[in-house]
């Protein structure tokens, strides 16, 4: 076999080499495309799966409060309706005994009795309109409260799960260029290698050819 032939022998090797190492890499880079994507999705699933537990959890604490917020409110007017009810039952039969008294003793002692009364009155009154004043600022800054509250709980919900997405999206992406990089990496080392490895023997055989040719010079 001549040089010639050796030379054409190892060329076809380095092309199928090259053939081969193109191959490899053509299906290697679909393949890692693929794993990213899988990886995103599984990612994309589970935050989604997070979002609708943190939604469903929001959903029902806000439904618990309203539903406290009514029965407070049923509760107040229940308790003032007893009171109102129970403070005329009184004054009823305060003035009924009132009357009797009216009717039992003379002119003076009544008229005397319906000043003490009617004096009295005014001050259980102005002592009931008080109560009634002081209460109703009681229930109204209870209400503010508890919606000031409420708005305070449901902004810190939405501003942790805004948060822990934007944190998971920010992981999701550092690993997926991370991934993309180290495949990259990889495949560039692979080819760089092949490459080496077909030059040297590029350079082998050109060697070995000259000696070839200097050996036949000289016979």
């Amino acid at each position: 076999m001549s040089a010639a032939e050796v030379l054409q022998n190892v060329d076809t090797l380095c092309g199928e080499s090259i053939v081969g190492v193109v191959v490899v890499v053509m299906l290697m880079i679909p393949a890692a495309t693929t794993i990213v994507l899988v990886m995103v999705v599984k990612v994309l699933v589970f935050m989604m799966f997070m979002f609708m537990i943190f939604t469903t959890t929001a959903a029902v604490f806000v439904m618990v409060v309203k539903v406290l917020m009514f029965m407070m409110f049923v509760l107040v007017i229940l308790a003032a309706t007893a009171a109102v009810f129970v403070m005329v039952v009184k004054v009823l039969m305060f003035m009924m005994f009132v009357i009797v008294l009216v009717i039992l003793a003379a002119t003076t002692t009544v008229l005397v009795m319906v000043v003490k009364v009617l004096v009295s009155m005014m001050f259980v009154l102005v002592i009931l309109a008080a109560t009634a004043a002081v209460l109703v600022m009681v229930v109204k800054v209870l209400v503010f409260m508890m919606f000031m509250f409420m708005i305070l709980t449901t902004t810190a919900a939405v501003l942790m799960v805004v948060r822990m997405l934007m944190f998971m999206i920010f992981m999701v992406m550092i690993l997926a260029t991370t991934d993309a990089v180290i495949i990259m990496v990889m495949v560039l080392m692979i080819v760089m290698f092949f490459m080496l490895i077909m030059d040297v023997m590029r350079m082998l055989v050109t060697a070995a050819a000259g000696i070839c040719g200097l050996h036949g010079i000289f016979l």
